[in-house]
């Protein structure tokens, strides 16, 4: 521990000896800064990542230079997926504490890979994205996004609860509890993940099953006495008195056949009647309930389509850029070959006006000189006997440029001694219908005439 005010190595006492500042109130703080750090670690070290971070914010308020607290907060900002903050969280710790500083490693281990750069700006950019879609209502193209996120970067939580939370809104309950359930194995006491968690358990109704109640007995009352009467027991006492009522019951149904019937069967009747043309009322009105919701379902389809097709169309032109961008380093580099293979793996149209125009001028540059390396590759191969480069390269070279007669010429001659003489006849045709009055065009109808 040093002084604050001269920098000399303070000893156990409430002043410095150095210098003569009051050091008691400054020891305070530094303890109580170390004490907010070493509860952060433990709290860290099981998986408390939400109450660890607000340990060691705590620890920071105090004492800012403490590095050992602002390295740790920024592993637990790294663990959560928020590569932005631990970064710089260790930044300012180097800025504190240039030398013998472990977040020298933590940074050089991040810098050294491009493409995990590379990824923390996708990661951020979709992720933003995704808020947008949020935004805008556009719930499904929302959940499209973030399962993009978090196959780039699965620990960023923040990721996680808002698919939980677009999920639980679509009522797909099994999946939000998924990713709840995933963001608590990596903080097991994130307040949003536990506040998902709760809700889930209302939405689906959780609670104690009650306990089965057994009865034994049942008891009545009877003038002044209570019975009880056990579960089971058989009393036969009375046979007499219910022969009486057996007797009884057979005279009120035959009092009820003869007199009562008639009545009773016109009016059930007419209840029938009633229920058929109310049933028939329901059925109306489902029906046309069924059709509305028919209606709803083709609508949302349309809508679903639509956001495919333009879920299709945005990847188009991403792949389109993707490779746009690709032809022209090669063509910085001046790979004829390989900005030409770029190029034509580009649609044109899903490019912008700006894009279009780079492509012409990549493309207008590209193909002389292109046509020229194909058509000397071609025939050198011709010359040597590898008809299938022939065939390719000077297939290609007339491709880019038909006014190219030698080209076309030569690609006949490599069917014909490869011994494809279906192609070598088209080609031949070609010579002569495209190049009449020509010297090639002669020799190609001799050779068609041999054919």
């Amino acid at each position: 521990m040093r002084c604050f005010n001269c920098g000399a190595v303070l000893k156990n006492t409430d002043y410095c000896e150095s210098c003569g500042a009051d050091v008691k109130l400054y020891r305070r703080m530094l303890q109580l800064s170390n004490r907010y750090y070493n509860e952060g670690l433990e709290k860290a070290r099981v998986r408390d990542l939400t109450g660890a971070a607000v340990s060691l914010r705590q620890s920071l308020k105090i004492n800012k230079r403490n590095t050992d607290a602002r390295n740790l907060l920024g592993l637990v900002y790294f663990e959560t997926g928020d590569v932005v903050d631990a970064l710089t969280q260790w930044i300012i710790s180097k800025s504190f504490q240039k030398n013998k500083n472990v977040a020298d490693d933590y940074i050089k281990a991040i810098e050294d890979s491009p493409s995990r750069l590379e990824s923390i700006g996708t990661t951020i950019r979709k992720y933003n994205q995704s808020l947008v879609y949020c935004e805008q209502g556009s719930y499904d193209l929302a959940i499209i996004q973030l399962k993009k996120v978090l196959s780039v970067n699965y620990h960023l939580l923040d990721a996680h609860l808002l698919l939980a939370l677009l999920y639980i809104q679509s009522e797909n309950f099994s999946r939000a509890r998924t990713e709840v359930k995933r963001v608590l194995e990596v903080d097991r006491t994130n307040t949003r993940a536990l506040r998902y968690q709760k809700e889930l358990d209302e939405r689906e109704g959780k609670s104690a099953p009650k306990e089965e109640e057994h009865r034994d007995s049942i008891s009545y009352v009877s003038g002044n006495e209570t019975i009880i009467q056990p579960v089971g027991v058989k009393d036969n006492s009375g046979l007499h008195s219910v022969l009486n009522v057996l007797v009884g019951i057979v005279i009120g149904v035959a009092v009820t056949g003869f007199l009562i019937w008639p009545a009773i069967q016109s009016s059930q009747n007419s209840e029938l009647n009633d229920a058929i043309a109310e049933y028939s009322d329901q059925l109306d009105s489902k029906t046309a309930a069924l059709d509305s919701v028919q209606a709803e379902v083709e609508s949302l389809r349309e809508e679903a389509e639509t956001a495919t097709q333009a879920a299709e169309e945005a990847e188009a032109e991403l792949q389109s850029y993707e490779a746009l961008l690709a032809a022209y380093v090669a063509y910085v580099e001046e790979d004829t070959t390989t900005t030409l293979d770029q190029l034509e793996e580009i649609d044109r149209e899903t490019l912008s006006s700006n894009g279009q125009a780079l492509y012409d001028v990549m493309y207008d540059d590209i193909v002389e000189s292109a046509v020229s390396s194909l058509y000397a590759s071609g025939y050198a191969a011709y010359q040597s006997g590898d008809y299938e480069t022939a065939i390719t390269n000077l297939a290609k070279c007339y491709e880019l440029d038909t006014t190219q007669g030698d080209a076309l010429y030569f690609l006949a001659r490599s069917y014909h001694k490869s011994g494809d003489t279906e192609n070598a006849k088209v080609y031949y045709q070609k010579v002569v219908d495209e190049f009449p009055n020509t010297q090639k065009a002669t020799d190609s109808q001799s050779f068609l005439n041999s054919l």
